[in-house]
């Protein structure tokens, strides 16, 4: 009986030493923390969230692309200043 113990926890070392390498190679994760009387206001929002990860997920995306259309309005209005700048240098 003592060896069938010692081939189980082998056996799950080994998977346990699988995936944390796993987890390490393709997972990042990060960490945040609310101070419950300053911050009572977030917590309690995103408690209320079916799940925090989704929302924060769909909150970045919203956000990338939110400030991809900022960037690309902004280079649509400097080309024209740009290339007038151009034009009158050519002349």
């Amino acid at each position: 009986m003592a060896d069938n113990k010692k081939k189980a926890e082998t056996q799950y070392q080994k998977k346990l030493k699988y995936n944390n390498a796993y987890n390490r190679e393709n997972y990042r994760s990060f960490s945040i923390r609310f101070n419950i009387n300053d911050e009572a206001d977030l917590i309690q929002w995103l408690e209320g969230r079916e799940g925090v990860k989704a929302y924060l997920t769909e909150l970045i995306r919203n956000d990338i692309k939110k400030t991809a259309k900022k960037a690309e309005k902004a280079e649509k209005t400097e080309k024209p200043e740009k290339e007038g700048k151009k034009k009158k240098k050519a002349k």
